[in-house]
């Protein structure tokens, strides 16, 4: 019996064989690209504000993000080790644009600054929901085999409660947004029961829920604060396979929307290991929204979603 072949290891390169200039290269994919970041920690959604923020000081930040309950989020950005001076701005940057966190982004992080966060999140947590959180993370670049270059993102320190696993503390605004997004989901889940049982019911407090997946395919709901999409996610573990697998939907693109009668997104960017393809259905609202416009919402959502599975799986049969 032949044994199985053991999983390639994913090989570091030079990150400047994916992105050849920090400020040219780097920061304005990762501003592109924060659904990959808060996706590899965990920590919900984050929406680009803007990008070279000015502040007080004649500095500027490299990127403000908004979380779902729209607060603010400070991402600083290095090539090579991170040092005081990216450190200490980033922290500046966060209390002067009164962040939720800071994210610090570099090839690598010294062991005293690792300390340095660990103490600061153990105070900042004692504050609650108030308090600033700061985040370090590595970016760092590989290959598993002969695949393209990729990414992946590695936490080398952040609060205490990210790393165990665990909610983040609850505050007011917190618990307001968890509540209004708890009532969405159980709104959609009834209207989606009422179509089939593609959507299994299931108690969500999150910004997207998986309802389907199918080897490489996952069908996916994303709710962001005033708008819905359903979407399908593709993702191998090879960005090779990706992008053929993407490349044989495309190639039916037209016929797909034809019969969605609607136009869809379809986006595979570089250097990411997963491609998505996806649409904002019109009539489709937010959790945010006012309640009429949401009870409306969820029949157009369930709508949509059961016909984009349907639509969609006999080319993804052909592919599984």
């Amino acid at each position: 019996m032949p044994t199985a072949n053991p999983p390639q290891e994913f090989k570091l390169i030079d990150i400047r064989e994916v992105w050849p200039g920090e400020a040219r290269d780097f920061t304005p994919w990762l501003a592109e690209n924060l659904e990959a970041l808060s996706e590899h920690l965990e920590i919900g959604e984050l929406e680009l504000d803007r990008t070279e923020v000015d502040v007080p000081g004649g500095r500027r930040l490299d990127i403000l993000a908004k979380d779902s309950s729209g607060r603010n989020w400070a991402v600083e950005n290095q090539y090579g080790e991170a040092d005081h001076d990216h450190l200490t701005r980033a922290l500046a940057y966060a209390v002067g644009l009164e962040c939720r966190a800071v994210i610090v982004v570099a090839e690598s992080h010294r062991d005293e600054f690792v300390a340095v966060a660990d103490e600061w999140n153990r105070y900042s947590e004692a504050y609650g929901s108030d308090g600033i959180r700061l985040f370090l993370v590595a970016i760092e670049a590989g290959r598993i085999g002969e695949s393209a270059p990729g990414f992946r993102f590695r936490l080398v320190a952040g609060p205490n409660e990210w790393r165990s696993g665990g909610p983040p503390p609850i505050g007011p605004g917190d618990r307001h947004r968890r509540d209004m997004q708890e009532k969405f989901w159980a709104g959609l889940q009834k209207a989606m029961s009422r179509k089939g049982t593609l959507f299994r019911a299931t108690r969500v407090v999150s910004s997207y829920v998986t309802i389907a997946s199918k080897g490489p395919f996952s069908f996916q709901f994303w709710v962001l604060t005033n708008s819905c999409r359903v979407q399908l996610r593709i993702e191998s573990g090879n960005q090779e396979q990706n992008d053929e697998l993407y490349d044989s939907l495309a190639s039916h693109r037209d016929v797909i929307q034809n019969a969605l009668d609607t136009e869809l997104v379809w986006e595979n960017k570089p250097n990411l290991q997963s491609s998505r393809i996806y649409w904002f259905p019109e009539g489709a609202y937010g959790w945010r929204s006012p309640a009429d416009e949401r009870e409306a919402g969820y029949e157009v959502l369930a709508d949509a979603m059961t016909r984009f599975h349907d639509t969609l799986m006999p080319y993804l049969k052909d592919l599984i």
